[in-house]
């Protein structure tokens, strides 16, 4: 594929109208809300640009991508959907975990899970828990939630189904990647899907149910006091457990093993 058309443009899109569109069209295609999307010059066509103009692209996912590729989605629907984007339309944008039956892990900033039922468990609210599949051969189901420094809910997780809210600032996916921001730079989380067994947190800003969550891959530190204090888990690994670590704000956090770490 050239990377450039017949008037020379590139089709690197700059970061700036990436991030315009991605904000007017709700995180995810226009026509249908799946989360994981491209990016669609439709007036006029790539071919025809002479510029990127942002009222001029709009996101499809590969699957509506591939249809206006091949005729059989038409110019005239995609504007369409692009003045009424399905996202706005629900509220969220959309995708399946891709999971298969056996154990899976994660990796929640500094600390490994791996076969456990509840991973972090905060005032006695899960926010990720795996189920058994429901039937032999089924995926294992993930189910969890993400807030944002305020409490507000980023994403919902719900037997491997992930919903995006569209009252976020930015959601922008690359790749496998997934990453929710607040502001230029702000980075509230991000998280990356290793199917199918495994799925990554990269980076973490929360808080919830009383308690505040940050990280980065290599440690999670945890407040119970608003920010004043923190404690931190770095290289933790948790196997076949039941409750991975438990967070109450009377003053300690305790992992599957009964070992507590200080939180004052």
């Amino acid at each position: 594929m050239s990377k450039k058309n017949r008037h020379g443009l590139s089709r690197s899109i700059p970061a700036g109208v990436q991030r315009e569109v991605r904000q007017r069209c709700g995180f995810g295609c226009v026509i249908c809300g799946l989360a994981f999307y491209d990016y669609e010059h439709f007036d006029p066509d790539f071919a025809d640009a002479l510029e990127h103009n942002p009222a001029g692209i709009t996101l499809l996912c590969s699957q509506c991508n591939q249809k206006r590729a091949r005729n059989r989605l038409s110019r005239e629907t995609v504007a369409l959907a692009n003045l009424s984007p399905k996202c706005l339309e629900q509220g969220f944008s959309h995708e399946m975990f891709d999971f298969h039956s056996e154990p899976i892990t994660v990796k929640f900033a500094g600390v490994t899970f791996h076969n456990c039922k509840n991973l972090i468990v905060l005032n006695g609210y899960p926010i990720l828990k795996i189920d058994p599949p429901a039937e032999e051969s089924q995926p294992i189901l993930l189910s969890g939630f993400f807030t944002d420094t305020y409490g507000r809910k980023l994403v919902d997780i719900e037997n491997n189904q992930f919903s995006a809210s569209t009252e976020t600032w930015d959601v922008h996916t690359i790749g496998k990647r997934i990453i929710f921001r607040r502001g230029l730079g702000e980075i509230l989380l991000s998280l990356r899907t290793e199917p199918p067994d495994e799925i990554v947190i990269e980076r973490l800003d929360m808080f919830s149910h009383g308690v505040a969550l940050r990280g980065d891959e290599d440690r999670l530190e945890i407040s119970v006091d608003r920010g004043q204090s923190w404690s931190r888990f770095a290289g933790i690994h948790m196997s076949n457990c039941e409750t991975g670590i438990r967070i109450d704000t009377h003053g300690f956090a305790r992992a599957s093993n009964d070992e507590v770490w200080d939180a004052g």
